[in-house]
């Protein structure tokens, strides 16, 4: 069993019109491909049907949401780009804790109904995409069941220490930056007791709109200049990452216009980037490709699983170790930009880690 929730908008009253499932989608392959045929093609859709959707809804709401021309293609109005900017940033925003809400009531249920036992493991995880990968093949065997919620690096580690959840999950820069941040990570783990697996290596840096427009090369430009950026929430590994970098720069946070201003997920960054209402971000490659943004990589870092000694043998341990070095899950991995799989499932001493 496999419980989703997703988010359906609702226009005018007597009864409220709930547009289509198809709406967005239809909106994001128009932007992409500059196209009603090419999109309605891309979606398994006639013509016809996509084009009495965007009819349908621009007379609903009285304004046009894309404009035909004859042999120049179709492009959105603005009408029909902020409304494509609230789904994603939306989707964005509500996504992972839908996610989280799903898993938690899955768990649940599926225990209920399922003819074989079921194993439970609780993990509290940074965001990431890769994650959320690995959580739906493992729930897919059905004998054991990932529960899964999206925390900060640091919260989630603290979780885990108090013993609130089996796994977690967070990522950590190498090279010096690491070294630099080791204090902050080192005291939330035992290397007695708590044993360290490597899920993925991924690329982290600077979002910037499409073509970047605003020159940034680099995190000195992010002070000044004019440039709206938007920022992870405190206790975010990316956020300490960010903080060590402009530190390391010598570049006071307080001369970064929208570093109060707060995401807490990359792809929730990447959609304010994406909708204008900021020039730049910090988060992973693979949520810029995702909107086809720009990008200046900065760092590299491991994202990696805490889990407990004597847990490691277990059963879940074992299947979860061989599902990271499987070919499905790192064939699923190399679509996503900046990611990288090859060392998934290894052990990863404490040393090597932090010294």
């Amino acid at each position: 069993m496999s419980i989703k929730f997703d988010v359906r908008w609702r226009i005018g009253s007597q009864p409220p019109q709930e547009f289509q499932p198809e709406f967005f989608a239809l909106l994001q392959e128009i932007e992409a491909s500059g196209s009603l045929l090419t999109a309605a093609r891309t979606l398994g859709i006639s013509y016809r049907h996509a084009w009495g959707l965007m009819r349908e809804w621009s007379g609903r709401i009285g304004q046009p949401i894309a404009d035909l021309q004859r042999g120049r293609g179709t492009k959105l109005t603005p009408l029909g780009v902020k409304l494509l900017w609230g789904q994603r940033r939306i989707i964005a925003r509500l996504g992972p804790e839908l996610e989280s809400l799903a898993s938690e009531l899955n768990s649940e249920i599926s225990g209920m109904v399922s003819a074989r036992p079921q194993v439970l493991v609780r993990a509290f995880a940074s965001h990431g995409l890769a994650i959320g990968i690995l959580r739906d093949q493992l729930n897919a065997r059905g004998d054991l069941h990932m529960q899964l919620q999206y925390r900060g690096s640091l919260d989630s580690l603290r979780l885990f220490r108090s013993g609130k959840c089996d796994i977690a999950g967070f990522h950590f820069p190498y090279g010096e930056l690491g070294l630099r941040l080791a204090s902050r990570y080192r005291h939330l783990l035992h290397p007695d007791k708590d044993a360290l697996i490597h899920v993925v290596d991924r690329e982290q840096g600077i979002i910037t709109a499409r073509g970047n427009p605003k020159g940034i090369g680099g995190i000195s430009d992010l002070s000044g200049n004019g440039i709206v950026f938007v920022n992870r929430e405190p206790g975010a590994g990316t956020r300490l990452i960010l903080d060590a970098l402009l530190q390391g720069n010598g570049i006071l946070s307080g001369s970064i216009r929208g570093y109060d201003n707060e995401e807490f997920t990359h792809t929730a960054v990447a959609a304010m980037v994406a909708s204008g209402a900021a020039d730049a971000g910090f988060g992973i490659r693979a949520a810029a490709a995702r909107l086809d943004l720009g990008f200046i990589s900065l760092v590299r870092e491991r994202y990696l699983f805490a889990v407990r000694r004597d847990a490691l043998q277990s059963a879940a341990m074992t299947r979860m170790r061989g599902l990271l070095k499987g070919g499905e899950f790192r064939k699923a991995v190399a679509s996503l930009p900046g990611y990288d799989a090859s060392d998934s499932g290894a052990a990863v001493s404490h040393e090597e880690l932090f010294d």
